[in-house]
């Protein structure tokens, strides 16, 4: 128990990222034998808007002034209702109470947003972590965490050219070209998610979530906007695929960040049409496969559109949650 009485925490600091990256990448190693980031995409993550690297980020450290934890806590906003811990620790340190900490720390920071979420609502906690982290995933339920939600990772190698895409009647696709067309793609990205799990329906003012995923999409080291799709109706934006040429995994990958079709146009082929395109896209390109993320339970037909195209469930990831106030509930539960 020296170990554990002996870790000290600390504020993020500049001089920290490298170690950190190391620490993220030697814990996802240890699960799924990948990679989890790198520099410039850690970087760009921790300088977010409504994110403060110096309150949302703590650092775990042992008596050898090691870094063996790493912790974030995130607050998108208005109404303050669904938070996010991510934490991780290095593989030669597991066992010894720091992950622990970390949730203590995830639990502690949070209540400074309770009093900014309505009187009346709901604020829950959620922690995301990989289905064969069993380490994990106990420790979660241990400290009253339940889980709520399961997330795929799919993928499709091209072994041979994608399927061509068959266009709906009246639609069509291209390319984001600039920053109306960036503005209306980030709109079908929020006006499709509108209806799927975990949606904040009340208090999310549309140009904070403009301004969060702008910054996103115009920063990440690996999305291309230039290889993103719209899907328009004449002069109405009916569906968004937004893509990246390569991963942090694997650089011959393509990676299909968002794709949303808004309600009215959904049963149509939009969705399809727009994956298809982009798996084109990427094979032109030289990529070897393509992937997305999608809620394993997702009422819009998602999952069957992927499987349809091809793709196969790959990994498989596990959202938990812990309510920190009773309350009415201000997002998606379906």
């Amino acid at each position: 128990m020296k170990e554990l009485f002996a870790i000290q925490s600390r504020s993020f600091e500049q001089q920290y990222l490298s170690e950190a990256v190391d620490l993220l990448n030697a814990a996802e190693a240890a699960i799924n034998g990948k990679p989890f980031t790198n520099e410039d995409e850690l970087k760009s993550e921790l300088n977010s808007p409504n994110f403060n690297p110096q309150t949302d980020v703590r650092l775990f450290f042992n008596d050898e002034d090691r870094l063996v934890g790493y912790a974030e806590f995130w607050d998108r906003g208005q109404p303050h209702v669904r938070l996010f811990g991510f934490g991780a620790v290095h593989p030669h340190f597991w066992g010894r109470g720091i992950g622990t900490m970390i949730l203590e720390w995830f639990e502690r920071r949070a209540q400074d947003s309770l009093p900014l979420a309505p009187a009346d609502a709901q604020v829950v906690i959620h922690s995301s972590v990989h289905k064969q982290n069993e380490r994990a995933k106990r420790l979660l339920e241990k400290r009253g965490y339940t889980h709520v939600r399961t997330f795929y990772r799919m993928r499709i190698d091209f072994e041979q050219p994608p399927m061509k895409p068959n266009l709906p009647q009246g639609i069509q696709l291209r390319p984001i070209q600039n920053e109306a067309d960036l503005r209306l793609g980030i709109f079908a990205d929020h006006d499709s998610f509108k209806d799927h799990w975990g949606f904040v329906q009340e208090g999310q003012n549309f140009e904070s979530f403009f301004e969060r995923m702008a910054y996103y999409l115009r920063n990440d080291p690996y999305v291309d906007l230039s290889r993103s799709i719209l899907a328009m109706d004449g002069d109405e934006v009916a569906g968004v695929c937004f893509n990246s040429v390569g991963t942090v995994q694997d650089a011959k990958q393509g990676w299909v960040n968002i794709l949303g079709v808004r309600r009215p146009w959904r049963k149509r082929g939009i969705g399809l049409a727009l994956l298809l395109t982009s798996f084109n896209t990427f094979y032109l390109l030289g990529l070897t496969s393509a992937g997305l993320g999608v809620d394993s339970a997702n009422l819009t037909g998602a999952l069957r559109i992927y499987e349809q195209a091809g793709m196969q469930v790959e990994e498989e990831f596990h959202t938990y949650e812990r309510e920190l106030r009773a309350g009415r509930a201000l997002f998606n539960r379906g």
